[in-house]
């Protein structure tokens, strides 16, 4: 069966069509999907999902693509609704305690040592130079999964990253700001 003959067995809802569909597709579909979603349960079910979204969505399919072209966008967003049901929430603080942190005085709680003081308030000046050279997507990369907790494959998604390619980044960054500090590492 062609592409043009498997679109119209679709469209006509016919079984041999939805069947041929799922053999010549399932292996493609898991694949994409096994890129976003380790645990095998909800990849399954992900992928179920995309097959069933295409079956029922046929119709909008407007053919200046290939029919994978379509397919593939609905497993990744597929994906990403089933991220997004999971996604970890970074532990809620209370605005108090962002505002002393962040007032210049709070230092002082850290150590009462004046040169202590001064080596944190260096450090946290550093990392923020540090942030504000990189570039945007490092940048972004780096303070969502270190700061906020965000998983390597909720950036991924969002920044039309390889999982491989996130973790690459984020320990280059990890480096950089480590050669960054350590010039004013303190001494205990």
């Amino acid at each position: 069966m062609n592409e043009q003959e498997l679109i119209e067995g679709l469209r006509a809802k016919d079984p041999a069509a939805i069947e041929h569909l799922y053999g010549e597709y399932k292996g493609r579909v898991r694949s994409v999907v096994k890129r976003f979603i380790r645990d095998e349960g909800d990849a399954e079910e992900v992928v179920q999902d995309t097959f069933w979204t295409v079956y029922r969505k046929i119709e909008l399919f407007r053919e200046d693509s290939a029919l994978w072209s379509w397919m593939y966008r609905i497993a990744v967003n597929a994906s990403k609704m089933r991220l997004r049901k999971y996604k970890r929430k970074p532990i809620p603080v209370d605005e108090e305690v962002m505002n002393v942190i962040r007032a210049k005085e709070s230092m002082g709680f850290l150590d009462t040592r004046p040169d202590q003081q001064l080596a944190i308030k260096n450090m946290v000046a550093e990392l923020h130079d540090f942030l504000q050279e990189c570039d945007e997507v490092n940048r972004q990369l780096y303070i969502e999964m270190e700061m906020e907790g965000v998983s390597k494959e909720e950036i991924a998604l969002k920044l039309d990253l390889t999982i491989p390619a996130v973790k690459t980044r984020l320990h280059r960054m990890r480096v950089g700001l480590r050669e960054r500090l350590a010039p004013h590492h303190m001494a205990g």
